[in-house]
């Protein structure tokens, strides 16, 4: 069965059934690479919020950042890596948080721009495909000198369509996949990057909430002091 399907291809068909299976391979390691990364769930997020301020409180820094460094929790790596840098200025963390971020977005990228070439790449070695059936049609019918029915071209044209169809098919789910990865990863970033913004404002002893509006528990505090 699967012979007549590759006898339909033509002179194409190892270089689409290549890029079908490298699309294939790289979808299906993305969705399991982004399937295990950690929940950044707010009650997560929360947790650390309050060990990173008991322990800026209790002077304990060090204690935290050499506990979660033994976890493999991707936000507990880089509450881990601003806290090896207390002793630095905000700037200094903030430019160590860059690049942090920049290596988990480039591993979280990876595989997606070949992802995307495949999704360019198959229909034009398709359509290839197409054109060389076509001409090979044409050049039988020439050397035909019975009629050429209406039969006969649809066999002909059917035969040249079909490596349009299966380029199309492979073309389809990687450019889907590319993009859903990408807006995937980006969300996934963006929620780190907010949340490492925080820490570092808390390690400052600045403590806010998500909408940005300060704590009421230091506004209170603060209004005592005033007071």
């Amino acid at each position: 069965m699967w012979q007549e399907y590759l006898s339909r291809l033509g002179p194409v068909s190892w270089p689409l059934i290549v890029l079908s299976c490298l699309s294939l391979a790289f979808i299906l390691e993305r969705t399991l690479t982004y399937l295990m990364l950690p929940s950044l769930s707010q009650r997560r997020v929360r947790t650390m919020m309050r060990n990173v301020e008991s322990c800026r409180a209790e002077n304990r820094q060090e204690d935290l950042c050499a506990n979660l460094c033994t976890q493999g929790h991707c936000l507990s790596k880089g509450v881990a890596v601003l806290l090896s840098h207390a002793g630095s200025g905000k700037a200094v963390r903030e430019e160590v948080a860059g690049l942090w971020l920049l290596r988990q977005r480039q591993r979280l990228h990876a595989w997606l721009r070949f992802l995307m070439l495949i999704g360019v790449l198959s229909p034009m070695v398709g359509l290839l495909g197409t054109v060389i059936g076509m001409i090979e049609m044409f050049q039988g019918m020439a050397m035909s000198s019975g009629p050429v029915t209406p039969a006969v071209l649809a066999d002909g044209l059917w035969v040249a369509m079909y490596t349009t169809a299966f380029g199309l098919i492979i073309a389809i789910p990687s450019l889907a996949a590319s993009h859903g990865f990408t807006l995937w990863a980006n969300h996934y970033i963006s929620r780190l990057e907010f949340v490492l913004n925080h820490v570092n404002l808390l390690m400052e002893g600045v403590n806010m909430t998500e909408n940005g509006m300060s704590d009421s528990g230091r506004v209170v505090a603060f209004r005592e002091r005033a007071a």
